[in-house]
């Protein structure tokens, strides 16, 4: 795992933790409708702000990253070695720069040092964006390629990777830091 390269969205009102594939384009384009091109920043730096991020299914997620990566790159699942995708790098600032870097990696590392004040399920992201944002915006719907994805790969081959996701997933889901629709607005 590696635990840099963590980007936090901020504006006057909050810090977002990107993870792609977690409905970052979603959220992106309602932070640049609401605060325009000036009114965030990208920064590494924790500040006292509400801190917030989207989680999601560690299967869902896999899979969605990984069809997102095949499609971009024009790769064949079957050509690849899906166990490489569990332990190498995982980011670095150069393929950061250009986009290039495993979109299917865990979203844990992103969470562990950066003291998130409210998770929101993926599940419930629509609401929330509504709420916090007047709008929703659903951007990438790549189905049949995580239909191909799916269908190539054993799902219980894949989970016996995921299983440390699932725990801190499954933690975080009955923790009081996940947001619900009834706790309001948080920022």
């Amino acid at each position: 795992m590696n635990f840099g390269m963590v980007e936090f969205i901020e504006t006057k009102d909050f810090q977002y933790v990107r993870i792609f594939k977690n409905g970052n384009g979603s959220v992106m384009k309602c932070i640049k409708e609401k605060y325009g091109d000036n009114g965030y920043t990208s920064t590494n730096h924790l500040n006292k702000k509400t801190r917030w991020v989207v989680i999601r299914d560690p299967y869902e997620r896999f899979i969605s990253g990984l069809a997102y990566d095949l499609k971009r790159h024009k790769v064949k699942i079957e050509d690849v070695n899906i166990k490489k995708l569990f332990y190498m790098h995982q980011l670095h600032l150069r393929n950061s720069w250009s986009g290039n870097f495993k979109h299917s990696i865990s979203q844990m590392p992103f969470m562990l040092t950066t003291q998130i004040t409210h998770f929101i399920d993926i599940k419930d992201l629509n609401i929330f964006l509504k709420m916090h944002f007047g709008k929703t915006e659903k951007i990438n719907n790549n189905n049949s390629k995580k239909q191909e994805v799916e269908n190539f790969l054993d799902k219980n081959d894949i989970m016996k990777y995921l299983h440390m996701d699932y725990y801190v997933y499954n933690f975080i889901k009955t923790s009081p830091f996940l947001w619900e629709w009834q706790h309001g607005k948080i920022f």
